[in-house]
Parts: structure tokens; C-alpha cells; sequence
């Protein structure tokens, strides 16, 4: 059987209709073309080329054979281009599962920096509740997920601490004199809170915070994202936990106000999770290595 040399070979001599400008191309001499070429007529026992003194013209067989192997070669080429473009990172594709909280605190940031130094790589962002981005995560929907704990994984997943944010009670100018002094929890809950859906892993924080303090996290007003609660707060609806470095601006223009607890919540975590058994093309695992370092 013929090696795809020879295949080669035949492509550039009958796109070029001439055994020296393949020759020049393939950094060969036009006797090697010449062996190369009669092989493989020797093989498929027939004549390709039409020889002469004004250079070489395909043969009816030469025609047929020509039209497969140019899409072949041609077919074989773009898949090489794209493997080195990949090696480069100058292509391929990554899907990220994003909670809305980590989008907002420094994801965008990093996707950012990412986009700007691999543009070539295709980003698909796909941005829900922590819960909603690990189910996407399990049925393989996304390639990796950056999440906000609370989170409960299976053990077929690993999770890397990437980001840690602290949160705070903030309320608008209504409650402005509340800031002036310390919140027991007894005042906590008497005050109209806003907080994230039961679905979310802020929900889940803030209802075992609050027990942990005797008292039931129920908030009066549910919102579905985390710039919901400030707007909403904003507008007088009630008090809600919100990252602070997201609400500094705010906060220092006298919009809204940061209340103080006799004791504060936790620092919270963002996590970057994926499945350490699942083959990864390269662009994906370079924006796992990026994201999470």
C-alpha cells in the first residue's frame, strides 16, 4: 500500500503540473519526485502523469485519483493547523459554570485577563446559582465550575479554594441610625431582611448562621441575584447580607449603610471545581490553571 508520502508527493506534482516546483516545495530534487511518483503508479498499476518536454498534465486516472487525495490532504492539513493553533492556544473552546456571586466579586476579572491573552479560545459563559452550575457541571454541560460554598460534591469531583469575601448587613438611609450601634440578634430579627432564593448557597449560609443563634433565617423579600438585594435595598425594601467589596462605593457615598453584629458571619469561600478524571483539551485546562491560580 502506498505511504501518504507518496500521496504528498502526487498532490503537489499535480496542483503544480510540474515535478520541479513540488520538488522546490517539499525541499526534495526532481529525481526523488520523479521514484516517488512512478512507486506509487507502480502500485496502483496505472499512469497518473502524462510526461513531456513542456512538463507533466494529469491522466484521466490521475484526474479521479487528484480529486480524493487533494481533499484528504487538504482535510489533514486544516486538522494540523488547528492542533498547532491549539498547542498555541490561538483555538479551541471553554465552557465555565459561574455562580452569580463569584461572577460578580473577581470571576469577570480573571475570564477577562484570560480572553486577553488567549482571544483565539471561545468562551462560553454560563452564569445561574451555585446549585443550577453544579448540576450543569455533573451532566457535563460546562467544563469546570467556580461556585460560592456552601456546597455538597460528589466524591468524583475535586474543589480548589480560589477566593474568600467577607459579607456585612447593609440597609439604606432609612435605617441609617441603626449604624450608630451594635445589632444583638434579637434586633436581627426584627428587622424586614432580603435575601437570595432556599435554592442558592447564600440561603443555606445565612439559615445555619442564624440558627446557630437561636433564630430563623426567613427573609421577607426573595431575590434572585446578589445585585438584586442591593437595589432593593437601595430602594428602602429591607435589610440584606452583601459582599462589601462590592457595596464600598455605596457605602461611602452615604447610600446605604453597613450594620454591625454582635457578631459577624464567616468569611465565605468561592471554590473552582472539576473533574479530575475527565480528559481535557488543552485551552480548558489552561483556563482551570489560569482561574485558579
Amino acid at each position: 500500500m502506498a505511504t501518504f508520502n507518496y500521496y504528498k508527493v502526487f498532490y503537489f506534482a499535480a496542483f503544480f503540473k510540474s515535478f520541479s516546483k513540488a520538488a522546490e516545495v517539499l525541499y526534495s530534487n526532481q529525481p526523488n519526485i520523479a521514484r516517488s511518483i512512478t512507486r506509487l503508479e507502480s502500485e496502483l498499476g496505472c499512469k497518473l502523469f502524462v510526461r513531456s518536454n513542456r512538463g507533466v498534465r494529469l491522466t484521466p486516472e490521475g484526474e479521479i485519483m487528484y480529486k480524493h487525495v487533494a481533499e484528504a490532504y487538504e482535510a489533514i492539513s486544516a486538522g494540523e493547523k488547528e492542533l498547532a493553533e491549539m498547542q498555541g492556544l490561538k483555538a479551541g473552546s471553554v465552557a465555565i459554570g459561574a455562580s452569580e456571586t463569584a461572577l460578580s466579586l473577581f470571576l469577570l476579572d480573571r475570564i477577562e485577563e484570560f480572553h486577553d491573552q488567549y482571544p483565539g479560545v471561545h468562551l462560553k459563559i454560563r452564569n445561574s446559582q451555585t446549585l443550577h452550575t453544579y448540576h450543569a457541571l455533573k451532566k457535563g454541560q460546562v467544563d469546570f465550575a467556580v461556585v460560592t460554598a456552601p456546597l455538597d460534591i460528589g466524591k468524583e469531583f475535586r474543589a480548589k479554594a480560589i477566593y474568600q469575601f467577607q459579607e456585612a448587613l447593609i440597609g439604606g438611609r432609612q435605617f441609617a441610625t441603626y449604624a450608630e450601634r451594635q445589632l444583638s440578634f434579637q434586633d436581627l430579627a426584627q428587622l424586614p431582611l432580603i435575601g437570595l432564593t432556599k435554592t442558592s448557597s447564600s440561603y443555606k449560609f445565612y439559615a445555619s448562621f442564624f440558627l446557630q443563634h437561636g433564630i430563623t433565617y426567613d427573609p421577607d423579600i426573595e431575590a434572585e441575584t446578589v445585585d438584586e438585594i442591593l437595589k432593593l435595598v437601595k430602594h428602602g425594601f429591607g435589610c440584606g447580607f452583601f459582599p462589601v467589596n462590592l457595596a464600598r462605593q455605596e457605602i461611602a457615598r452615604g447610600e446605604i449603610f453597613a450594620l454591625k453584629l454582635e457578631e459577624e458571619p464567616q468569611t465565605r469561600k468561592t471554590y473552582l471545581v472539576y473533574d479530575p478524571n475527565q480528559t481535557r483539551s488543552l485551552a480548558v485546562q489552561k483556563a482551570i490553571d489560569f482561574i485558579g491560580k
